[in-house]
């Protein structure tokens, strides 16, 4: 996934200021903030009403959270690369965006606080959960802001829904007692995992709220 995401932005990277230069020899590159992590992006015109737009993003920061009763010491992990087409509905700086993801946002965890109850029991045992999500995601907002027209520096912003469908989860445990059943442990451990997920079932979305600045070339 990781060497997908650099090819993928060494491409948008790349290819901007050539297509921007036969598209009337204007591009914009800029930066960006928000609920996808810090990032970059590059955007070409392809007509009066419509912008091509690609970018990558990423950041990581601590991320506590509890499932199924069972407090995570976590960690999310933003990665991922974006295209889409920007329709600017009156010509201006507002727009309808459309376009996807190559999605590697993950949230990993850890659980050492010593009883954990794991399935049907409870057990002097420690805990590693990873949640993930489909690397394919649509995208469907609006936004403000027309960076390959108008002044040379630009404001943006993106309101928008990423379609992630479902993660998944896996969680990989360790008994420390050394005085229980392993396969039973084993076996509430793929149960507490079965747990998890159906409660994940329904995050199907991911919310994207970006801030960004552009300049035009």
């Amino acid at each position: 996934m990781m060497k997908s995401l650099r090819i993928a932005g060494l491409g948008i990277l790349a290819l901007a200021p050539v297509c921007g230069a036969n598209a009337e020899s204007a591009f914009a590159m800029g930066i960006k903030a928000g609920t996808t992590g810090l990032g970059v992006e590059a955007a070409i015109p392809l007509s009066d009403s419509w912008n091509l737009r690609g970018g990558l993003n990423g950041f990581s920061y601590g991320y506590d959270f509890e499932e199924e009763g069972i407090e995570y010491d976590g960690d999310l992990r933003l990665r991922s690369a974006s295209i889409m087409a920007d329709w600017h509905v009156f010509g201006g700086a507002f727009r309808v965006s459309a376009g996807a993801f190559l999605n590697g946002n993950e949230l990993k965890g850890k659980a050492e606080s010593g009883e954990l109850e794991i399935g049907d029991n409870t057990y002097d045992a420690k805990l590693e959960a990873s949640i993930d999500w489909r690397a394919f995601a649509p995208y469907l907002g609006i936004g403000w802001g027309n960076s390959v027209k108008g002044g040379r520096l630009t404001f943006s912003t993106d309101l928008g829904v990423m379609f992630t469908g479902s993660p998944t989860a896996r969680l990989v445990g360790e008994e420390r007692s050394g005085t229980v059943d392993l396969e039973e442990f084993k076996a509430d451990l793929r149960r507490e995992e079965a747990n998890l997920n159906d409660e994940l079932r329904d995050v199907k979305y991911y919310p994207v709220v970006t801030f960004g600045v552009s300049y035009r070339f």
